[in-house]
């Protein structure tokens, strides 16, 4: 809303210029700067939900968090992450990326045989994602929701951008392929290589509270690092059990209708009945 009613009114205040009845050059130039200030706001930080809705954090009162991590699968660092996770009741959502699924189709299995759920990152790290058209958005989307099906038989329907901008383009090729826009609350930073776990395990640490949607890395982009998080991730376990919070999989978390048990197949605990 707030894009277009900027948008409009820039465009206004240009026509009224052009029949000699509006402000002054400058006066033009500042709105005109002040309107690109607030739409490339939108594009970083999707929390503002300027092109549409996003879901960047929980309900309250539940106790829960969500570990979403994204750039993988891996078959090395992928599994570290599995491990730490292994024997607690914490459970993450991994947005994947359809090529790396199409490489390590044993590893998305293993996932999903863990009980955590598997979304979309896009079909290849696009750092251009955000000038992508939606036709081409939509289709990287379909892409790599069905590389996840032919392996697991899932189709995933949670979509994280790569580098996590949102654009109107974007957010139509979003809803083209009929999936829901996925953000964040908290993030380690720990896509960047030279991050130490300390530093990562201070930035969630700003923002951790009841409802955080937590961004981290189970696989550095182009599997060239380590991501910190992978180090860091044990002892932010335990401040989680410390605080008394769960890690929950995004389907387990109904937002606002935008976000319910039916976008995706509850994941499976172990040890959970299945009746």
């Amino acid at each position: 809303m707030a894009f277009l009613l900027s948008t409009t009114g820039v465009a206004a205040l240009w026509g009224a210029r052009l029949i000699g009845v509006g402000p002054s050059i400058f006066a033009l130039a500042l709105a005109s700067f002040a309107w690109g200030v607030l739409v490339t706001s939108g594009v970083f930080f999707p929390w503002l939900e300027m092109y549409g809705p996003v879901v960047c954090r929980g309900p309250q009162g539940g106790h829960q968090v969500a570990l979403t991590f994204d750039d993988g699968p891996h078959p090395q660092t992928t599994r570290k992450v599995l491990a730490a996770l292994a024997g607690t009741r914490h459970r993450a959502t991994f947005f994947v990326l359809g090529n790396k699924v199409r490489q390590h189709p044993e590893v998305v299995l293993a996932i999903r045989e863990a009980g955590h759920v598997l979304a979309l990152h896009g079909d290849v790290h696009d750092r251009l994602h955000s000038f992508r058209g939606p036709w081409r958005v939509r289709n990287e989307i379909l892409r790599a929701q069905a590389a996840v099906e032919a392996i697991t038989g899932f189709k995933p329907t949670l979509f994280r951008p790569p580098v996590g901008h949102t654009t109107p383009a974007t957010m139509l090729g979003a809803r083209m392929a009929g999936v829901t826009p996925i953000g964040w609350s908290a993030r380690g930073y720990d896509g960047m290589k030279g991050r130490t776990p300390e530093a990562v395990l201070r930035e969630v640490e700003r923002s951790l509270r009841d409802g955080a949607l937590i961004l981290l890395h189970d696989a550095a982009e182009r599997d060239d690092f380590e991501p910190a998080s992978i180090g860091a991730l044990p002892e932010l376990l335990r401040r989680l059990d410390a605080r008394g919070l769960t890690s929950v999989t995004l389907d387990r978390w109904p937002l606002d209708g935008e976000l319910s048990a039916r976008s995706v197949p509850p994941a499976r605990i172990p040890g959970e009945s299945r009746e």
